[in-house]
């Protein structure tokens, strides 16, 4: 049906096996994608239009819809002129995982080529016609899978939109990690082979710890403290939909994340955007460094009046990137 484009369409593949950089390999391994759009194709049959989404931390391919005011119909990526694969990255629930695998403490450590390998594998064995990406937008944690894909193929694509995100784990952001984990490793029954509720427990810490770098500063000073109080219980139960392993995993990643010393490498057209007031993003040590060591890249600054919900304000710099789409 024409209409079908307009919806994204939840799909599984299945890889045969899947290699860590490690030597580890999974067999039989489920990845989650969805996919919206047109592909349109050159005269040898090749897709010319794709774009990779890659979510944030606690999020999945359907994590697309966020960027709604942007991305879908009569928006600036049409869903009539583009085709969007998103996908659910490696390390999280419906994709191959620590919780969804049963190896929970013994899933092996992933870094970050691991990430990109798991998507781009995706594109070669499902969308062979795909030789080369138009583009990948990268959200948050998302990010750093679009940076690395830039630097360890630089020409699979035409350009990266990096959004709110980092090219390293340093500073505020590694004490985060270290902190996180150390919370969850405490709990004796993390190495338990049966589901403790204290576990529960612990997940609604780090979701409390998360709250703290979700909004600005502003937006807490401007809070009470029982509107805190409130807001960081209704925040917490959030936790109780994620799986410890899958967390702990993810910080475990996020701990040795670096790819300051790869930027040279990078081809593609850069967008960098950089969200004002971040608590944890924080423009003066990742979007302007980044900015000042890849050549060529381009900034813009989205401001979000300190309110909780930055994606609500993309509407602020869709003229931007509209200038950048057509720079290329």
């Amino acid at each position: 049906m024409e209409n079908e484009k307009y919806f994204l369409r939840n799909e599984i593949h299945i890889f045969d096996e899947f290699e860590l950089s490690s030597g580890y390999v999974f067999r039989d391994v489920p990845i989650e994608y969805g996919v919206v759009g047109t592909p349109k194709y050159d005269d040898e049959g090749n897709i010319v239009n794709a774009i990779i989404f890659c979510h944030g931390f606690e999020g999945n391919y359907s994590s697309i819809s966020d960027f709604h005011q942007l991305i879908g119909r009569d928006k600036l990526f049409n869903y009539d002129d583009y085709f969007f694969i998103s996908i659910t990255s490696l390390g999280f629930p419906e994709s191959c995982s620590p919780s969804t695998t049963g190896l929970k403490y013994d899933f092996p450590n992933y870094v970050i080529e691991d990430l990109v390998n798991f998507r781009k594998q995706l594109i070669t064995e499902k969308f062979p016609e795909i030789k080369k990406i138009k583009g990948i937008i990268g959200h948050s944690f998302g990010g750093y899978e679009a940076l690395g894909w830039s630097i360890f193929y630089p020409d699979d694509m035409e350009f990266v939109i990096h959004f709110g995100s980092a090219y390293k784990s340093s500073g505020y952001k590694y004490i985060f990690t270290r902190l996180a984990n150390s919370i969850i490793e405490s709990s004796p029954k993390y190495y338990s082979d049966i589901y403790d509720e204290s576990l529960s427990e612990v997940l609604i810490s780090i979701s409390q710890l998360h709250y703290l770098i979700s909004f600005s500063r502003q937006h807490f000073n401007r809070m009470s403290t029982d509107e805190i109080d409130l807001a960081m219980q209704n925040f917490s139960d959030y936790g109780l939909f994620y799986d410890i392993y899958d967390i702990k995993l993810r910080n475990d990643f996020l701990a040795e994340f670096n790819l300051e010393n790869y930027l040279d490498r990078i081809k593609c057209k850069l967008l960098i955007v950089s969200i004002d007031n971040n608590n944890y993003y924080i423009p003066e040590y990742d979007s302007i460094p980044l900015y000042k060591m890849v050549k060529g890249s381009q900034i813009i600054f989205l401001n979000t009046s300190d309110e909780p919900n930055q994606l609500e304000y993309i509407y602020k710099i869709e003229d931007e990137i509209k200038e950048f789409l057509d720079s290329l």
